[in-house]
């Protein structure tokens, strides 16, 4: 029979691997998304690109290019490696391996780039927020309801989705 210290190694690897499952299909749905909302400021553009309203959704698609352009799921799957490690040995070579991975030719610890994203991901909820205001404004006026209705939609999706994410990623950096 395995000691109390095997059981809790179970359990943790549990955790890891629904954390990492978790965040995978965060990131996925982020990216289908992003590209919903793109479609819709590139097809709306030339009708709304004046209004406040479309500057704040302007400002959240920004803010999500950034976030995709951080490499995310790279730095989660590096992040995975090093706490998944069987042996100490092993998850020592391993986070050594990635302090020194080159990155745009800068060396960059992959902690600190998963803390920049952490702190994009908790900046990006205000933007959302404002947007989300102006367009039910805009409902409540019952201008534009498909355009209105649709860009809720989906800012709501993204809002929650950018917390889950802050949260596992949160999680994935005090794992490590």
């Amino acid at each position: 029979m395995g000691s109390p210290i095997d059981g809790q190694a179970e359990d943790m690897d549990a955790q890891f691997e629904t954390v990492e499952a978790r965040l995978q299909s965060f990131l996925s749905q982020f990216q289908s998304e992003l590209g919903v909302l793109d479609r819709i400021v590139h097809k709306n553009k030339n009708q709304h690109r004046r209004s406040s309203y479309f500057q704040y959704l302007l400002k959240v698609r920004r803010d999500c290019k950034l976030l995709q352009s951080t490499n995310l799921e790279e730095i989660v799957n590096s992040s995975f490696l090093v706490i998944n490690g069987n042996r100490p040995k092993q998850k020592v070579q391993l986070l050594e391996s990635l302090k020194r991975r080159k990155c745009d030719g800068v060396k960059h610890n992959f902690m600190v780039r998963l803390q920049g994203a952490a702190r994009l991901l908790s900046q990006m909820v205000e933007p959302m927020v404002k947007a989300a205001i102006e367009i039910s404004s805009l409902l409540a006026r019952s201008f534009f309801m498909g355009f209105s209705m649709t860009v809720l939609a989906i800012l709501a999706r993204l809002r929650v989705l950018t917390q889950q994410i802050l949260l596992d990623v949160v999680l994935v950096f005090n794992m490590g």
